[in-house]
């Protein structure tokens, strides 16, 4: 009877020691974190024209499926108003432009209309109609108010009536262009009204945030010469340290001024996607369109 006991007690201890019984700690798997799509160098490098600075073709980029934007299909840019023939041409016939979608105001497009490129139609869609309380007071030269009026400007562009029904209607324009042709949407320095028009349609095409973020900040890069020259002669014209720095402010772009679009885009829609549906109004067969119409097929 002792020997019995003494055989199962040397069986059981025998099969815990193989982990029969008792399983061996197991040691912590690493968190694994996606790798990041890797980007070409010319995703998002800018059309050198002479007229028009920060006119960038997105062509390129790659989604997080690894379909890549096909080029000469969607253009972002700075104001059209001095467009040379020579680069109107360029635009038409190197990158089929063939529509443009002006998203500055009323009075902007009034003063400084784009100049006319022939073969390409031009379409008033203003995110805001005019220059008030809706846009943020860009003027205030209230110190700090630079940068807290062009969050303002973020928020509004994206929440308000017109400001939806303007980039709904890009959309709808996307949507119609034959597959061949290419569409430029712009506002003034092709870095605000038209970033968020951007981050909206690469979001729609399925883009990184991480992506959509890089070619916002890009604006940074093409207008430094323009805005060297301006706040250079904004110095020389007077102007008080606080003035300087919110004209700096409101010249370039920083992920504060994105950040709070996404921010309210996320508190009153619950994400970008959610916002392209229930705020622009685009319908998940309308989404699967625009993504077969301006990327490659995916890689199986």
């Amino acid at each position: 009877m002792h020997q019995s006991m003494g055989t199962l007690l040397s069986t059981v201890l025998l099969a815990t020691s193989l982990g029969g019984l008792v399983a061996p700690p197991v040691a912590a798997q690493a968190i694994r974190r996606p790798t990041p799509i890797a980007q070409s160098a010319t995703a998002g490098r800018e059309i050198r024209l002479k007229s028009a600075p920060n006119v960038r073709d997105l062509g390129g980029y790659v989604n997080q499926r690894g379909q890549r934007i096909k080029p000469h299909r969607l253009i972002r840019s700075a104001s059209l108003s001095n467009l040379s023939p020579a680069d109107g041409r360029k635009l038409a016939k190197v990158y089929h432009l063939k529509t443009d979608v002006d998203l500055r105001t009323l009075s902007e497009q009034t003063t400084a209309p784009d100049a006319k490129i022939a073969g390409v139609r031009h379409v008033s869609d203003p995110v805001f109609l005019k220059w008030g309380k809706a846009s943020g007071n860009l003027s205030d030269r209230v110190k700090g108010n630079g940068v807290k009026n062009m969050e303002t400007f973020y928020r509004n562009a994206v929440l308000s009536r017109q400001g939806r029904h303007a980039y709904r209607t890009l959309f709808l324009i996307l949507l119609k262009t034959p597959r061949k042709d290419a569409v430029l949407w712009h506002c003034s320095a092709g870095k605000d009204r038209a970033g968020m028009g951007t981050m909206l349609i690469l979001s729609a095409l399925d883009v990184s945030r991480r992506t959509i973020n890089r070619d916002y900040l890009l604006s940074n890069r093409y207008l430094a010469a323009k805005n060297a020259v301006t706040l250079a002669q904004d110095r020389r014209n007077g102007d008080t340290a606080t003035q300087l720095a919110n004209a700096k402010a409101q010249a370039g772009v920083r992920m504060a001024f994105l950040n709070a679009a996404y921010r309210a885009i996320d508190h009153h829609y619950g994400s970008v996607q959610r916002y392209l549906h229930r705020g622009l109004g685009l319908t998940s067969a309308q989404l699967t369109r625009l993504q077969k119409a301006y990327l490659t097929p995916a890689k199986h």
